[in-house]
């Protein structure tokens, strides 16, 4: 699953490819994310794993994708300031047509293994169409506003890392992560179970 990534955006890069602001794909926008990793790229058998994994019953993978997400997250050197995670929520609607959530099944393998406590602070307050079922060129706008924080939640000056099942142009973690900055936060991070390269993201991935 592993291949050279940006620490910023965890998009695929070449051994050159990376500076100190980040990637061709991700150093001149205004991301929100400190910086990412992730378990591995949307494609092949990750993508069929991923898909088996979040669609289709496959609950036990959670253990693959944490336990290579975990060593990920052993190699960034922000990982130990990570004073929690965050797990990037679905609208309740949704939860109710599958038997569990696959981020909240990453997160909670990612907490035994790193102790780090899981901080549910952020939820969806509107449902629409999931991002896959968007043009990738829309999903910055088709996100904005769809996440809060919970009420009376203080996070001033924490730091926190979102956790996620697939980034595919990385909007849905910067609105969350913008949501938690507004809300005090002085860092967020990100740990991703895949990352679709961009040459790979297509409007129902």
């Amino acid at each position: 699953m592993s291949a050279p990534a940006c620490p910023r955006c965890a998009h695929s890069v070449g051994p050159f490819g990376v500076q100190d602001a980040g990637c061709m794909f991700c150093r001149d926008k205004n991301r929100q994310i400190n910086a990412s990793v992730r378990a591995g790229r949307y494609t092949g058998t990750t993508a069929t794993l991923l898909r088996a994994f979040k669609y289709h019953g496959r609950d036990e993978l959670d253990d693959v994708f944490g336990r290579i997400l975990f060593d990920a997250l052993q190699l960034a050197d922000w990982t130990g300031t990570v004073d929690a995670l965050v797990i990037v929520p679905t609208h309740w609607r949704h939860s109710l047509r599958r038997a569990y959530y696959a981020p909240a099944l990453l997160a909670r393998n990612l907490s035994r293994r790193t102790k780090i406590p899981i901080a549910p602070i952020l939820r969806r307050v509107t449902g629409g169409p999931h991002q896959f079922n968007v043009p990738h060129s829309e999903r910055a706008a088709n996100i904005r506003g769809k996440f809060s924080t919970i009420p009376g939640v203080h996070i001033d000056g924490a730091t926190l890392c979102l956790i996620d099942d697939v980034s595919t142009t990385g909007a849905t973690l910067d609105e969350c992560a913008r949501v938690l900055r507004r809300t005090g936060a002085a860092a967020v991070f990100a740990a991703v179970a895949t990352r679709v390269d961009a040459d790979r993201i297509t409007d129902d991935v």
